[in-house]
């Protein structure tokens, strides 16, 4: 089938016709939203990266015999690691839900 040109690109027309009737692009903004929530994780106060940091002087207390960089009042070293993959975890599975819903975009690429 012959190419389609766009204000963006040149496009397979077949692709693109079975495209516009099946892509959602409102699943782009759910993919900025939930970006944003993950940026607002990461960087706020007791956010992944304080909880890295806390695992990092936790493990070197533990494996190389460095002085205490945190209370031992709060969690566990095996508690703040569980945390953080969970927390690592639920960033994969989200980023691979979006790989999915890009993914039917390659679909258009020109012969």
């Amino acid at each position: 089938m012959p190419d389609t040109r766009t204000p963006y690109g040149k496009f397979d027309a077949a692709a693109l016709a079975a495209l516009r009737e099946t892509f959602d692009t409102t699943a782009i903004l759910c993919l900025v939203d939930q970006l944003d929530a993950i940026r607002a994780r990461y960087g706020a106060p007791s956010g992944l990266r304080d909880d890295l940091l806390r695992l990092h002087g936790m493990a070197h207390t533990v494996m190389n015999g460095a002085g205490l960089a945190y209370a031992t009042t709060g969690p566990t070293l095996l508690d703040q690691a569980d945390e953080v993959l969970d927390e690592l975890d639920d960033w994969i599975a989200m980023l691979k839900r979006a790989v999915q819903a890009l993914e039917p975009l390659q679909r258009l690429r020109a012969a």
